[in-house]
């Protein structure tokens, strides 16, 4: 799946003091440019301080180079020992993440000192002091040990810059009742960065009205290559085709990343036309999409999205199936539909048409990014998911959790998460936790 997103670009600084030996320094500088071949290699681009850095003036310069590339995080790896000022100057002019990367002693085989892990350890120091928080990278890039730490810091980097880039549309405003769907603007854009954009329901039913028969004509032999629809719904799910090309038509005018639409009353209850097989399409083509105006969820899905790379599904808790084990997750008819078991099938769903579909088996991500009073906590789950039929109309996963059903319930009651969540096929606790480490969000795991 391809990410709709740029590639981060990472400043990068070799410490090294040229008191040693001139052998050992370009001992070092040969790991410090495996180290940037590594960081290239996994998409990145990499904006290097052209010399190693022995000095605060130094590394004045290279925050001020950084900050005008305006780099997405810093890599400090410690080539040898150097002197924790170099950090701190670093430290307290950058706000962002960073990556602290030591080497092993490779001059102990002549007994010698050269000293990267010395100068590393201090850092912990810096960093602690500030109150920032850290990644951290041990071994030589050629032998490959410190890869897996520097992917994960990578996909976190990554899900970092891309909230804080970009704009999730609210269109209409939250059912009545759904208080779990409100959010705090200003608590979203002073912790990521993201912009929040209004779409007034009267203003999207104005775009749903706007889409011509023949943009509906030629999106109609789309919807029969992803659904399953029969002759006698062929015409009402004209109205599907239309909602979909007016949410593209408001995501690109936009430029949104996400949107959190007003799904019922109106268009599901009203119009007869649910907005749920738009909101899969949409995921599936990398426009995260999550319902009942949840912007919380809709930032869930975007994190998923990018530390994945693959769609997620936003889903409700709906109950525990004892007779198989599992916990039910379901919406009504929005799952992408590059998720499900078979062609899912275009049938009544409460006020009108959407999709009937069970998800396919695999080991699942059930997470939450969630807001109590402007505070954020990142909850997360391993389960796996187990192939059955659609147990209720719409969107059916029936998923197995590893830490055990019930105590996820509790821990989801606990800790204040709705039933909301974001569903993705892969374990990636490691990289969600690794995100809220540099973002310095609570992280709650349920084992």
């Amino acid at each position: 799946m391809t990410i709709n997103f740029r590639k981060v670009k990472l400043g990068f600084v070799n410490l090294a003091l040229d008191t040693l030996e001139e052998e050992d320094l370009k001992t070092a500088a040969k790991y410090a440019s495996d180290a940037k071949d590594m960081l290239e290699s996994m998409g990145t681009k990499v904006i290097e301080y052209p010399q190693p850095m022995r000095s605060r003036n130094m590394a004045r310069e290279a925050w001020q180079q950084f900050k005008s590339s305006n780099v997405d995080a810093v890599v400090i790896f410690n080539g040898t020992f150097s002197t924790g000022d170099v950090t701190v100057e670093l430290v307290r002019n950058m706000d962002c993440p960073f990556l602290l990367w030591g080497i092993e002693e490779f001059a102990i085989s002549k007994n010698s000192f050269t000293g990267s892990m010395v100068g590393v350890m201090p850092a912990g120091t810096v960093f602690k002091n500030f109150k920032r928080t850290f990644s951290f990278a041990y071994g030589n890039a050629k032998k490959g040990k410190p890869k897996a730490s520097v992917e994960k810091f990578i996909k976190a980097v990554n899900a970092i810059a891309y909230l804080k880039e970009a704009t999730i549309g609210v269109i209409g405003m939250r059912p009545d009742g759904f208080e779990i769907s409100d959010f705090d603007e200003l608590a979203i854009k002073n912790k990521f960065g993201t912009t929040i954009t209004k779409v007034s329901m009267y203003g999207f039913s104005k775009t749903i009205k706007s889409v011509t028969e023949e943009e509906i004509d030629k999106d109609m032999e789309e919807q029969k290559k992803i659904f399953n629809i029969a002759d006698k719904n062929l015409q009402e799910a004209r109205g599907i085709s239309r909602v979909y090309l007016a949410v593209k038509k408001v995501v690109e005018e936009n430029n949104l990343s996400a949107y959190a639409p007003d799904c019922w009353p109106e268009l599901r209850d009203i119009d007869c036309t649910p907005i749920c097989p738009a909101n899969g399409r949409c995921n599936v083509e990398g426009v995260m999409a999550s319902c009942e105006c949840d912007v919380d969820g809709a930032l869930t899905l975007m994190v998923q999205y990018i530390l994945a790379g693959s769609t997620p599904w936003f889903a409700d808790f709906v109950n525990i199936i004892e007779e198989n084990d599992t916990l039910l997750f379901w919406h009504g008819g929005n799952a992408p539909y590059n998720l499900s078991t078979d062609k899912p099938k275009i049938e009544k769903i409460f006020g009108g048409l959407s999709q009937v579909a069970a998800l396919k088996s695999g080991t699942v991500t059930v997470c939450r990014l969630n807001s109590i009073r402007g505070e954020y906590v990142l909850h997360a789950g391993i389960g796996e998911a187990v192939e059955t039929e659609p147990l209720l109309k719409g969107s059916n996963l029936s998923i197995r959790m590893e830490g055990g059903n019930m105590e996820f319930v509790k821990s989801l009651l606990s800790n204040g998460i709705p039933h909301h969540n974001g569903l993705v096929y892969g374990d990636i606790l490691g990289e969600l936790e690794e995100f809220a480490k540099l973002m310095q969000i609570p992280f709650i795991v349920q084992k």
